[in-house]
C-alpha cells in the first residue's frame, strides 16, 4: 500500500490556489458594482462645474430600460476609476496617432472641430473631436459625464481620451446618419407621426439623464445624431451639468433660440431640457422657430414675453393632442412643465409610437386637461396633386387623433350600467383596496 505524499508546510495546494484567485477577481467584480461605505462630503456647486474630483469617477448606470427607484441613486453618485474603462480615462501617456489615423472633418463648432479617426487595428472608423486645452475643466467634465452615462443606447459612446500638448481629442462612435438637423433642413417639417418617434426618442434620452443627475441644457437638431438605423444619438454634453436632488443650477448655458427663460432669470432645474425639446417639437411641426428676432437681445426678450397662440393660422393643421403637448412642454410656469416621463406617456406620443389603443388608455388620465374639437378632420375627396394629396393624408391624420379625444372626453355610462360596474355582485374583500369603488367610477 502506497503512502500518501505528505504535504509540505508553507505550500498551498494549486486547487486552494486557483480558488483563491477565483475568489479575488469576483471579489474585483463585486468592488465595482458597489457603492464605498463611506463618501466625502462635497461642497455644493452653482451650475455642477465642481460636482465631481479628478480622482474617481462616476457609479455605475442603471440599465436603460429600468425605471429608477424613487430616489433616484444615480443623482450625485460616483462609480471608482476601476470600473471606468482604461481607454477613456484622463491623462494617459499615449498618443492618439499610435492608435488612430485622422481623416476629413465632418464638423465644426463654436469649441472645436471633430474629424473622421480610422482605428489601425481594424480598420473600424469613429469620429475624433478636438478640444484646445484652454477648456481643461470644460473638457474634463464632459469626459466624466459622458463616463457616468456610459452604456445607454441613446447616448453617443466615448470610446477613447488623448491629449498632446495643445488639445484633448475624445474618440467616440460614430453616427453615419448624421444629424438631425440635416434631416430638417431637407424635409422642411416633419409628419406627426415622426416628430413623434423624435420626441419619443430624444426624452427616454432625457429622462435618463435627468435620473442620473445630469442635465444637458443644449438640447438641439445639432446635438441630435442619427444612426445609419435611424436611432437617435443624444451627443455634445459640453455644457451639461451635474446635479442632486432639488438643486437649482445659475449661469447662462445653451443655445440662444432654445434656451428656457428661467435660465436667463438665472435659477433653473432640469426641465430646462424640455423646454429645449418643445422648441425642436415646434419646429419639427413647422420648419421654424418659436422665438425669433433680429438680435440675440430681441430673441431673448421673446422668449420671456411673446405668447404663441396653438388654436389658429398654422396650428390648424395639428392635431389637438400634439397642440396640448407642446403646450405644456413651453409652458413658461415651470411647476406646471411636464416631466420627460410625462412627455413619454402622454397620448399624443403613444398614439403615433404605440398605437391607437393604448393611446385611449393614456388619454383617460389627462382628459381633464384636453379641449376636444367638436369636428373630425377627414378629407374623403381625391386630390389631383401631389402637394394637394399630402395636405389631404395630414387632414385625416389629425381628423384620426382628434376624433379619438373627443371620444374619450365624451364617453358617458347610463345609470344602470354604471351601478352593475361599480357594484360588484359579490361583495369585495378585505384585502381589497378601499377605494376600488370609487376609482371604477371615476375612470367612466
Amino acid at each position: 500500500m502506497e503512502s500518501l505524499p505528505r504535504k509540505r508546510k508553507g505550500v498551498r495546494a494549486a486547487c486552494s490556489l486557483a480558488g483563491s484567485f477565483q475568489e479575488a477577481a469576483v471579489a474585483r467584480k463585486r468592488a465595482c458594482r458597489e457603492p464605498k461605505p463611506r463618501t466625502e462630503k462635497k461642497k455644493p456647486s452653482d451650475g455642477g462645474d465642481d460636482a465631481s474630483g479628478r480622482g474617481g469617477v462616476v457609479q455605475t448606470a442603471p440599465p436603460a430600460s429600468g425605471r429608477a427607484a424613487p430616489e433616484s441613486p444615480g443623482r450625485g453618485l460616483k462609480r471608482k476609476l476601476g470600473c471606468i474603462e482604461s481607454a477613456t480615462r484622463m491623462g494617459r501617456r499615449k498618443q492618439l496617432d499610435s492608435e488612430y489615423e485622422l481623416g476629413a472633418e465632418i464638423g465644426h463648432g463654436k469649441f472645436g472641430s471633430v474629424r473622421i479617426c480610422r482605428a489601425k487595428n481594424g480598420g473600424e472608423e469613429f469620429a475624433c473631436k478636438a478640444l484646445p486645452k484652454n477648456r481643461d475643466e470644460t473638457v474634463h467634465r464632459e469626459v466624466e459625464i459622458m463616463q457616468h452615462l456610459s452604456g445607454h443606447p441613446g447616448v453617443v459612446t466615448l470610446k477613447a481620451v488623448f491629449e498632446d500638448a495643445d488639445k484633448f481629442y475624445l474618440v467616440m462612435e460614430l453616427c453615419g446618419g448624421g444629424r438631425l438637423l440635416d434631416e430638417m433642413a431637407r424635409k422642411g417639417k416633419f409628419s406627426e407621426q415622426r416628430a413623434a418617434i423624435v420626441i419619443k426618442d430624444v426624452m427616454s434620452v432625457v429622462k435618463y439623464c435627468h435620473e442620473m443627475g445630469v442635465v444637458h441644457r443644449d438640447i438641439k437638431p445639432e446635438n441630435i445624431l442619427l444612426t445609419k438605423a435611424g436611432k437617435i444619438k443624444l451627443a455634445d454634453f459640453g455644457l451639461a451639468a451635474r446635479v442632486t436632488n432639488g438643486q437649482k443650477l445659475s449661469g447662462i448655458a445653451g443655445s440662444p433660440a432654445y434656451v428656457a427663460p428661467e435660465v436667463l432669470s438665472g435659477s433653473y432645474s432640469e426641465k430646462v431640457d424640455i423646454w429645449g425639446a418643445g422648441v425642436l417639437l415646434h419646429v419639427m411641426f413647422h420648419g421654424s422657430l418659436p422665438f425669433q428676432g433680429g438680435s440675440l437681445d430681441a430673441v431673448f426678450e421673446a422668449i420671456k414675453t411673446v405668447e404663441l397662440d396653438f388654436h389658429s393660422g398654422p396650428w390648424e393643421s395639428i392635431s389637438s393632442l400634439g397642440r396640448n403637448l407642446i403646450s405644456q412642454m413651453l409652458n413658461r410656469d415651470i411647476s406646471f412643465r411636464i416631466t420627460a416621463d410625462e412627455v413619454l406617456s402622454h397620448p399624443w406620443v403613444v398614439f403615433y409610437t404605440e398605437g391607437p389603443l393604448k393611446a385611449v388608455t393614456a388619454n383617460l388620465g389627462v382628459t381633464n386637461k384636453i379641449v376636444a374639437r367638436d369636428r373630425i378632420m377627414l378629407d374623403s375627396e381625391t386630390m389631383s396633386s401631389d402637394s394637394s394629396s399630402q395636405r389631404s393624408e395630414d387632414q385625416d391624420e389629425c381628423g384620426i387623433v382628434d376624433a379619438l379625444t373627443a371620444a374619450i372626453t365624451q364617453v358617458t355610462i347610463s345609470e344602470p350600467k354604471r351601478s352593475r360596474l361599480c357594484i360588484p355582485a359579490i361583495p369585495i374583500q378585505q384585502e381589497c383596496s378601499s377605494n376600488l369603488k370609487s376609482n371604477l367610477c371615476t375612470a367612466f
